[in-house]
């Protein structure tokens, strides 16, 4: 009888597979000599199949040769398929070949008849045993492996599957540099007004329900999601993954942002006028932070599309002349106006009408 680790006794529940009648009664006495309990006696592979799914014992004594037509080698094969107990072949064959298929469906000992009780004994208690580590090693590993899915849901919600992968093939995370890439900001106007109306929860689930429905479109725009400050969402394209769409994908994405909160506007008390604004150009992109590691981006770029959507007006989508130059082809736009930059240069700004026909 094994003890657990706080030494109460835990006894055993042997189902014992045996064709000679005589051997079988010994293994019987043998068992409850040892204080094991006896969970029953079959003869043929068909009965021991049924009887240890019935019964779960905690260890099956095989004979090889069995009644009827399955071979001890064969039910423990069928067993094994089905539930997790640790089996001990007794057999008269000494046939080296018998020996190595019966390795296959992987006993936790073999015993030769006649067999020495002892050596019995001992190999029931290291049996089990061992089967009981191997089973608590194999709950460690499923509970580990889900661990380690939650981890890598939550890792590839803060950062782009690639910069994932470049993390944990090279351990680093390099600042990369993008000639042409695409940004869009969004932002509430008068927010400060609106949520000073509101209360905390509230306001906090307008903007969840909000931004939710943001993200599904930068997923399905095939875009990056960058951050939220406040009422002001970040997104982009061209980056990670360089495109040569990613001013169609970004104005895809703004076009469709402004029609979700048209559309909400309509049905709800509470009204979000929001202005959006686009640029296109090149950005550094890189990690930043160790405990919370934070996606990025910057550069002038960056500025001036959130001066691009700070410039622009509720339900329209604003962008520069540099994103006009990418995206004219597609989309009908109306020169706004211009943009003075803080470096003295100047800048169109055009509104998106719709696609062209």
């Amino acid at each position: 009888m094994l003890k657990d680790k706080n030494n109460s006794v835990n006894t055993l529940s042997v189902l014992i597979v045996e064709d000679e009648n005589i051997i079988a009664r010994d293994l019987s006495r043998i068992m409850k000599k040892f204080g094991y309990n006896i969970a029953d006696v079959v003869s043929s592979g068909e009965e021991v199949i049924t009887r240890a799914i019935e019964l779960e014992p905690t260890l099956i004594l095989m004979d090889i040769k069995l009644n009827g037509k399955m071979t001890g080698i064969e039910a423990a094969e069928e067993i094994k398929k089905i539930i997790d107990v640790p089996v001990i072949y007794i057999t008269a064959y000494a046939d080296t070949e018998i020996i190595q298929e019966a390795k296959l469906t992987e006993p936790f000992a073999y015993i030769v008849k006649p067999f020495d009780e002892k050596a019995l004994h001992t190999s029931i208690e290291i049996a089990v045993y061992k089967h009981r580590i191997s089973k608590k090693l194999r709950e460690r590993t499923i509970e580990l492996e889900e661990e380690k899915k939650k981890s890598d849901v939550l890792i590839h919600n803060i950062l782009p599957k690639q910069i994932v992968k470049e993390l944990r093939e090279t351990g680093v995370i390099k600042p990369r540099e993008y000639k042409m890439v695409t940004l869009l900001f969004t932002d509430f106007q008068d927010f400060s007004t609106l949520s000073a109306k509101m209360k905390p929860n509230e306001l906090v689930s307008e903007l969840n329900e909000i931004f939710k429905h943001f993200d599904e479109i930068v997923d399905l725009c095939g875009l990056e999601k960058l951050k939220t400050i406040g009422d002001s969402y970040m997104a982009g394209g061209g980056f990670p993954e360089e495109c040569s769409d990613h001013a169609l994908k970004v104005i895809k994405a703004a076009i469709e942002m402004q029609d979700l909160i048209t559309e909400r506007n309509k049905k709800s008390h509470l009204k979000w006028p929001m202005r959006v604004g686009v640029h296109s150009g090149n950005v550094v992109a890189g990690v930043i932070g160790k405990n919370k590691m934070t996606y990025d981006v910057w550069g002038n770029t960056v500025n001036v599309a959130n001066r691009m959507e700070s410039n622009g007006r509720p339900g329209k989508v604003n962008i520069s002349s540099a994103t006009f130059n990418l995206i004219k082809d597609y989309y009908e736009c109306d020169f706004y106006d211009t943009l003075k930059l803080s470096d003295k240069k100047k800048i169109d700004m055009y509104f998106i009408r719709g696609i062209k026909s």
